[in-house]
């Protein structure tokens, strides 16, 4: 056995179906002489600085997300076991087989698939984000108007939106609000960036895809709030500025028998059953 790592964290959804495979997976882990930590996966806080080579996802999409909330500075490999309602981002894996997929993972027989992010900086914090960062009107009912400069290798525009708010997210998070308000769904190998209006008043106004190396900047003309990766992160009064750009820290998948079918996946999980 090739000695491929040596610390494990794993993350799980406290259901009783999640919580027997986090039980059989931590004790195949111990087996394999890992040093193994736990967490249920609301217990994650963004401030957890966790030192390990190789987390292990038990849930859905919602679990993912946290995961890229706390290991943002940080890239480590990232098995995603699914066990929840969405799990587009999953590997359809036999979850009834954990003791083979445990050892093509500790024998280093997988491949690993990069999801891009986006990092949103806010005066001097930067954030990233798997999914999306949303700006929204603090006052539902109420239209509010932003000003958007988007530079490209290619050109620089400028134009103003009013409507309910602006969704700007990468290729994986299309998936996710961004399809439900009617933007693009961009297969995750692309890696661009969707700028979607939310029911803007100018009806001419559709989604933006750019490349990116491309630089968004948000200037707030009323009182918003922004939220990152369905998170809420600030209250933002008149004229205060949010830059969005590619991260350099893509979230790092394990892929164990490499077949990932991701749109058919998506509208598997998103179609409507009829009774």
């Amino acid at each position: 056995m090739k000695e491929v790592f040596k610390r494990a964290l794993v993350i799980y959804r406290p259901t009783p179906t999640c919580l027997e495979k986090t039980k059989k997976i931590i004790e195949l882990l111990r087996e394999y002489g890992l040093a193994v930590n736990s967490f249920w996966v609301d217990d994650l806080i963004k401030e957890m600085k966790i030192k390990t080579d190789l987390v292990v996802s038990i849930g859905g999409d919602g679990t993912l997300l946290k995961i890229s909330r706390v290991f943002q500075d940080t890239t480590p490999l990232i098995l995603p076991i699914p066990c929840g309602r969405r799990t587009a981002l999953y590997e359809p894996i036999d979850t009834s087989d954990l003791e083979k997929i445990l050892d093509m993972v500790m024998n280093g027989l997988f491949t690993i698939q990069t999801l891009s992010r986006i990092d949103v900086i806010l005066d001097n914090n930067r954030y990233t984000a798997l999914n999306e960062a949303e700006l929204i009107s603090i006052d539902r009912g109420r239209v509010i108007r932003s000003k958007i400069t988007v530079k490209t290798p290619a050109f620089v525009s400028e134009y103003y939106l009013e409507g309910d708010g602006i969704l700007i997210g990468t290729s994986p998070g299309s998936a996710a609000y961004n399809l439900s308000v009617r933007g693009p769904f961009i297969d995750y190998f692309l890696e661009t960036i969707y700028i979607t209006p939310l029911n803007p008043m100018e009806l001419n106004i559709s989604p933006i895809i750019v490349p990116p190396l491309s630089k968004i900047l948000i200037e707030t003309m009323g009182i918003m709030e922004i939220y990152i990766d369905g998170e809420r992160t600030d209250i933002l009064g008149p004229h205060r500025k949010i830059l969005v750009e590619h991260s350099n820290k893509d979230f790092r998948i394990m892929r164990i028998y490499g077949k990932k079918d991701f749109i058919r996946d998506v509208f598997e999980k998103r179609r409507i059953l009829h009774s």
